[in-house]
């Protein structure tokens, strides 16, 4: 074998190397941008779930936040009807059911098996099917306009059984 053969033989090992390294940095590439987008969810959903609790444990914040919000008092009765709760608690509850549906959003933008869409959808299927999740869920408009339509039409077929598991 000449030399002129063993360099024509080195320069096809050479581009082919810098195509497998160039197809693996793509990949490398497009896998750490969907586990920074995810982290970059979860800690939305952490913020959010925060601000939650904020509400949840301080009453003079939800006061404060109920006369800016001249929609709240409306909405926080008509909860503590359907549940037969005082309004106090009505807010409470629909600050928690809040948290869980941002809890819930962050897993369905995550799931990435059959194995974490199934167990989503069971939690989904039995979590929002009973009270207070389900009355929230269809009581109040607002709770469904904080959140993705996607994952609001993702619930919705679950609960409406046109999902399944």
């Amino acid at each position: 074998m000449s030399v002129q053969e063993l360099g024509s033989i080195g320069e096809f090992v050479a581009a082919l190397a810098t195509v497998v390294t160039l197809a693996y940095l793509a990949t490398q590439i497009r896998y750490a941008r969907l586990a920074a987008s995810d982290a970059s969810r979860q800690a939305r959903a952490a913020s959010v779930l925060d601000m939650q609790l904020a509400q949840i444990n301080n009453p003079e914040f939800r006061r404060a936040w109920g006369k800016a919000d001249i929609s709240t008092a409306g909405r926080m009765e008509a909860l503590s009807e359907r549940l037969g709760v005082s309004v106090e608690e009505a807010e409470l509850i629909w600050h928690g059911c809040c948290a869980w549906t941002f809890i819930h959003w962050a897993q369905y933008r995550s799931m990435k098996t059959a194995h974490d869409s199934n167990e989503l959808e069971n939690l989904v299927r039995n979590f929002y099917s009973v009270p207070p999740m389900v009355v929230a869920w269809n009581t109040d408009p607002l709770l469904k306009a904080l959140l993705d339509p996607g994952f609001v039409e993702w619930i919705d077929g679950i609960l409406a059984g046109t999902r399944t598991p």
